[in-house]
């Protein structure tokens, strides 16, 4: 475990979210970088921000933040590129106006969004080191559709010596001594060196790793579950005597039974 610690960088999202936990003074340096606004305070945020929705996926944000002005940011860390996928990053920003909704009672009420996600690969494939995008109006020459939200895609792979090419530099080293920031360095160098920051990282590996094995577990019993329901179909046993044994409905029965081509 103190092994992959050491070779831990701000781009594996575990260790992004763990070195970002309350620092507030981190994460704006990073987002006064990455949006050119060194004046940009913030004002509130939090790491591993569940946020439910009742229509679908639920999501799970790396870091969630609020500045001074009332702008609300995502900001992730993406090693694939699927996980950079366009409509993830619309999903994403739905949810950020989704935990507004209920608060808000005017639609102009509603705070600008960004999400960011910063991502090990070019994902455009246009070799830029950044990527901003917004709604335009087509028929209005693409005039900016001002519904304030955007979506930022930030190329790591560009490391050059512009102010985001060291800021990538430094999400990319694992070494906090050769990092240029002194204020990403420090937090790196404590849940790297310090023993209750390492403490705490491996409590989150750990954490990390039981919700992996449970989450196995429920997918192997799901497997088992649906194996043994359709032994069952094959059978002819009665659509209620499977529900009962498998602790489901007679309709979910009945729709596997149909999907499977094994409806009597």
């Amino acid at each position: 475990m103190l092994a992959s610690i050491r070779k831990f960088t701000l781009m594996d999202d575990m260790f992004f979210h763990t070195c970002l936990k309350d620092d507030k003074r981190g994460m704006q340096y990073i987002l006064r970088i990455i949006l050119k606004k060194p004046e940009l305070v913030v004002l509130e945020m939090h790491t591993q921000e569940a946020v439910p929705s009742i229509y679908g996926r639920s999501v799970t944000f790396d870091v969630f933040v609020r500045d001074a002005g009332g702008r609300e940011y995502n900001v992730e860390v993406q090693q694939k590129n699927d996980g950079a996928d366009p409509r993830r990053a619309r999903y994403h920003a739905s949810l950020l106006d989704t935990m507004n909704v209920e608060r808000r009672a005017e639609w102009k009420d509603l705070p600008p969004t960004i999400v960011i996600f910063i991502t090990a690969h070019d994902v455009m494939k246009a070799g830029k080191p950044i990527y901003h995008v917004v709604r335009v109006v087509k028929e209005l020459d693409h005039k900016r559709f001002e519904d304030e939200s955007e979506i930022i895609y930030v190329n790591a792979t560009i490391q050059d010596d512009t102010p985001l090419g060291q800021l990538m530099q430094d999400f990319a080293c694992a070494d906090p001594a050769k990092m240029h920031s002194k204020i990403l360095a420090e937090r790196v160098k404590y849940f790297k060196t310090n023993e209750h920051g390492v403490r705490t990282m491996c409590n989150v590996m750990e954490e990390f790793t039981k919700d992996i094995r449970e989450e196995g577990k429920a997918e192997g019993i799901a497997e088992k579950t649906m194996r043994t329901i359709l032994n069952q179909l094959r059978r002819h046993a009665d659509y209620a005597i499977i529900a009962s044994d498998n602790e489901t409905s007679v309709d979910e029965v009945m729709r596997i039974a149909k999907e499977n081509g094994l409806a009597y």
